[in-house]
């Protein structure tokens, strides 16, 4: 039986960060979920089991990752160590609204900090750039009718 190689060589006990980085809208900041709090969250979890498919995490959910072999392309149904995930939240009513980013890293969660910051950036300017430069109001009241 052939040993298996993986992109990340990890093991039980091993140390991984959880780098949360939360920023809600104002209007979001009387919700009063516990989930997204604003600003960033760094916490030091460990592998406590892991297959040839899956790691284990030790927080309260039981976070379980895909591990990644060395020759396999990343799926997008799939969550790995050191994937960025960005969300922007703009209609929920129960949740707040905002942006927020999360990263599983073995590395050190400093240097792991600006590579969120950068993406988050990034996927706020690809999905709504078009807006940063629109004043809303000004550009509402200039707007003329138009009958056809």
């Amino acid at each position: 039986m052939k040993k298996e190689k993986f992109k990340l060589a990890t093991k039980k006990g091993q140390i991984v960060y959880k780098i949360d980085i939360n920023i809600r809208d104002e209007n979001s900041s009387s919700c009063m979920t516990s989930c997204y709090p604003h600003g960033i969250i760094i916490k030091e979890l460990k592998i406590v089991h892991q297959t040839q498919y899956k790691i284990a995490l030790s927080d309260e959910w039981i976070t379980l990752l895909d591990r990644q072999k060395e020759a396999q392309k990343k799926e997008s149904y799939n969550h790995y160590l050191e994937e960025i995930t960005v969300s922007v939240k703009t209609k929920e009513t129960f949740w707040p609204n905002g942006i927020f980013a999360y990263c599983y890293t073995l590395d050190n969660p400093e240097k792991c900090l600006s590579k969120i910051k950068r993406k988050m950036i990034d996927q706020v300017n690809k999905d709504y750039g078009f807006l940063r430069l629109i004043d809303i109001e000004s550009t509402l009241e200039s707007l003329k009718i138009i009958k056809e």
